[in-house]
């Protein structure tokens, strides 16, 4: 993976591009705001209000943070951009209610965060708007998947910051021990496959008193992130395509086989029927589904762990097609931001350095762990 200064160098310029989008507006602000009324906003200059979905005082706020103020210094006397960060709970909310009230009672901001699933909502009832359109040159700094995220009806509503997936990990010591070689990404294990091999490697983890799997299902939507993958690549869907119907999807034989599946590692004894903590990292299993960030927790926090990066499991009818899971925070531009033309490709770089180093995937030309 590139190092920090060499992915801030080549960073494309999200939050730049966002915030010069918003500089095109005239008077979006419900509440007006003054030259002196904010430190560092002077008069000249346009205001541009920025909400983010972080603590400041994390890696991801500071990298926030950092982002704005070398905009802030480029464009000085030009644009001030202020950001403000509203905290997401553990259930979601927090961030997500001040959006919502802000959509019934006026207020949003020039630009905010929006997470991958809300995009095509807040596209859809008119709480984001278009974006200029990209060249091709500029869409070739982007993974496909964050393009597609922002797309909604062929139009582009929002850019990712960063990208995440979910990963099928694996301890490289055990797998050798256990004579068990991975597969390449062109051919991964079906679920059958997966099944023989969990089977094959729980009588060593039985003699070290771990499992075969490390895996959780987790409250919310991250079992739906983590898991939808294993209906998909077996030609099965959640819901049908308009979003509008269930019955058919949510119970076809794709479904069932994938519940089968899950069923079956926990009746087999494959994982534990209670989440037991730092199972993997502490080396009583041999694989873990997470996302992104174990690689950072691992790294940092057990380094006596050998990690590799297995490929997802597919279904047993899998067509070569690519189901893994993808999707995180980009920047969008609200309705109530003016003139949105010409935006895109001033080159201040997110401060995307800081995010590689925390476990999140970024560009096209980064790789997150050797397998």
């Amino acid at each position: 993976m590139p190092g920090q200064e060499d992915v801030m160098k080549r960073g494309f310029a999200v939050a730049a591009s966002m915030l010069l989008a918003a500089g095109c507006l005239a008077g979006c602000q419900k509440r007006q705001i003054r030259p002196g009324d904010v430190p560092g906003f002077d008069p000249g200059e346009q205001y541009l209000s920025l909400w983010v979905h972080s603590i400041e005082d994390t890696e991801e706020g500071q990298a926030y943070r950092q982002s704005v103020d070398r905009f802030n210094e480029v464009y000085n006397g030009t644009y001030f951009a202020d950001i403000e960060f509203v905290p997401r709970n553990n259930s979601g909310g927090g961030y997500s209610d001040k959006v919502n009230a802000s959509v019934m009672a006026g207020g949003l901001p020039d630009v905010l965060t929006v997470d991958g699933p809300n995009v095509a909502a807040y596209a859809a009832n008119g709480i984001i708007q278009p974006l200029a359109e990209l060249s091709q040159e500029e869409k070739s700094v982007y993974l496909e998947s964050i393009l597609d995220q922002g797309t909604y009806q062929g139009k582009l509503y929002a850019l990712g910051v960063m990208e995440s997936s979910v990963g099928m990990y694996y301890n490289k010591d055990i797998l050798e021990k256990a004579g068990i070689t991975v597969p390449e990404a062109g051919h991964p294990w079906t679920r059958t496959e997966f099944l023989e091999i969990l089977e094959e490697i729980k009588p060593l983890m039985d003699e070290m008193g771990g499992y075969a799997l490390d895996m959780t299902f987790p409250v919310g939507e991250a079992s739906i992130y983590y898991y939808a993958p294993f209906v998909w690549s077996d030609g099965g869907n959640l819901v049908r395509e308009d979003g509008l119907l269930v019955d058919g999807y949510f119970n076809s034989e794709e479904m069932v086989a994938a519940m089968e599946f899950f069923r079956t590692v926990v009746e087999k004894g494959y994982m534990s029927e209670a989440p037991i903590e730092h199972l993997f990292e502490s080396g009583r299993a041999a694989f873990k589904i997470d996302g992104a960030w174990e690689v950072n927790t691992v790294y940092q926090n057990y380094p006596d762990i050998r990690l590799g990066v297995a490929p997802y499991v597919t279904g047993d009818h899998w067509d070569g097609g690519r189901y893994t899971p993808t999707g995180s925070w980009a920047f969008a531009a609200s309705s109530g931001t003016g003139d949105i033309q010409g935006a895109i490709g001033h080159n201040i770089p997110f401060d995307y350095g800081s995010l590689c180093d925390h476990g999140y995937f970024i560009r096209n030309d980064s790789f997150l762990i050797d397998s």
